[in-house]
């Protein structure tokens, strides 16, 4: 089971969904559901965000209206064909928060030390691109990298959350890629300044295609998670190798910011990060998950 976002020809945004390797509009799955409960539309399924603050987003809760619309009628005349027009999944999160160097190998391949507690930067939202989208490199900054990572996306309101209670706060999982302005992001540190603006350019949060409820993914510390550029690994690791694990990220978090439904938690990339470049095809994929696919392109 895997939810996507993505756009009609005449540019409604929809939500699909991914059952046994078919895709289906799961937005037209929901209205019938509405329907066959005699109850009124809302809310309106539009977003995959809509769902997470309603709290339906849910193995259970999407298998219970599955279940009561094929057990009445066909979904066959509901299925999606390629190419689909992906959208970003979540987009309009309130904040993007990133771990920095929570792989031991990749704070020592940019010869930083090992954190002894997790390091914190963000993202501005207007840098999250679509699976196919392209990532613009900007004129004169030079090196610009990628970083495969492992993302959650938060399903309500929490501050000062239990690290035993953390991964209540959990709607489901996703793939970014943190990709960043290196040249910039090292110049900037020198100073002493923030990196921010390294990471915050636009297109340099390729996010998705799809998210996986928090209940389909049984252990998110075992997962697979790779980068190819032009079908070359450059990235390969396994997210059991992180440094601070999801219960002490969430914790940690929210005990300097209130995290709200929808917030995006991208939790740290393993050693292999390189240098991207026009024409580039940059593929990031993480097991049980999915496949985030761009090309490259220069400004």
């Amino acid at each position: 089971m895997r939810l996507f976002s993505y756009i009609k020809k005449n540019q409604l945004y929809r939500i699909g969904i991914e059952l046994d390797g078919k895709k289906y509009d799961f937005s037209r799955i929901w209205d019938y559901f509405k329907d066959i409960r005699g109850e009124r539309r809302l809310p309106d399924l539009q977003f995959l965000q809509v769902m997470i603050e309603f709290a339906m987003f849910s193995k259970k809760n999407i298998n219970e209206v599955i279940t009561t619309v094929t057990n009445l009628r066909s979904l066959d005349d509901l299925k999606l064909t390629e190419p689909i027009q992906y959208d970003v999944p979540i987009a309009r999160p309130q904040k993007i928060l990133c771990l920095g160097r929570n792989y031991q190998k990749h704070a020592e391949e940019l010869k930083n030390k090992v954190p002894g507690e997790p390091i914190i930067f963000s993202k501005m939202p207007s840098s999250l691109l679509p699976h196919k989208g392209a990532i613009i490199l900007p004129k004169g900054v030079g090196r610009v990298d990628h970083e495969i990572e492992l993302a959650l996306i938060i399903s309500k309101m929490g501050k000062n959350v239990p690290e035993s209670q953390a991964l209540e706060y959990i709607a489901g999982y996703t793939i970014v890629n943190d990709v960043t302005a290196r040249a910039m992001q090292k110049a900037d540190t020198e100073k002493k300044k923030p990196w921010m603006r390294s990471k915050s350019f636009d297109t340099f949060c390729p996010i998705g295609p799809y998210v996986i409820p928090f209940d389909v993914l049984e252990n998110p510390h075992s997962l697979d998670i790779s980068l190819k550029v032009n079908g070359e690994i450059r990235q390969n690791a396994n997210t059991s190798e992180f440094i601070f694990k999801i219960p002490q990220m969430i914790s940690y978090l929210s005990k300097h910011m209130t995290l709200h439904a929808g917030d995006i938690i991208a939790t740290g990339t393993p050693a292999g990060v390189s240098e991207l470049h026009p024409g580039d095809v940059v593929t990031g994929e993480i097991e049980s998950i999915g496949i985030l696919e761009n090309n490259v392109v220069a400004a």
